[in-house]
């Protein structure tokens, strides 16, 4: 059988027209094939990148933190060096050692009792009262016998005095101490 197309050249189908819709499908397919795959990237960037940001501001609390902790410690560091500085400037401005102190308790018979002890560069001056005479001198003697800490000991002043409608011997001592 014989065909005939009896039709104008311009209604006919051409085999390039054919080609060039499989070849503009194809680049469309392709195109949009692109598109796609440069979506789908651009969504697993996006989601990486949102995980990276979830855990760096977990890590910023962490290191918010720590950081309250280091200005809490430099605070508390702050106030142990000032206090140090203080008992530095306490122990630099003690009027009478404590090893001094001591040795005066050591010293003290129990009839007399003590009321000022002033040291003035190396002159110790000691004020108490006592029930008799001879406490304030067993109380002198006990203080010669601590010769490298107390040397001199000289009584100043013994007089009889009243506290409190009681009689009492009021003296003073001094002595010379080291430093």
């Amino acid at each position: 059988m014989i065909r005939v197309n009896l039709l104008p050249k311009v209604g006919r189908r051409t085999k390039t027209r054919d080609w060039q819709s499989v070849a503009g499908g194809a680049v469309a397919l392709l195109v949009f094939g692109g598109m796609l795959f440069m979506w789908w990237n651009v969504k697993s960037q996006a989601g990486t990148l949102q995980g990276r940001i979830v855990t760096m501001q977990a890590e910023v609390k962490k290191l918010e933190f720590v950081a309250k902790k280091v200005d809490k410690f430099k605070a508390d560091k702050k106030v142990l060096e000032e206090r140090i500085k203080v008992i530095k400037t306490l122990l630099a401005a003690q009027k009478v050692p404590v090893h001094l102190l001591q040795a005066l308790n050591d010293q003290l018979p129990e009839e007399v009792w003590l009321h000022g002890i002033t040291k003035t560069g190396g002159r110790l001056v000691i004020r108490g009262y006592s029930f008799t005479d001879f406490g304030i001198a067993n109380f002198l003697t006990r203080l010669g016998q601590t010769a490298p800490l107390i040397r001199n000991v000289e009584l100043v002043v013994s007089e009889q005095t009243e506290v409190q409608k009681v009689p009492l011997k009021k003296f003073e001592i001094i002595c010379t101490v080291p430093g």
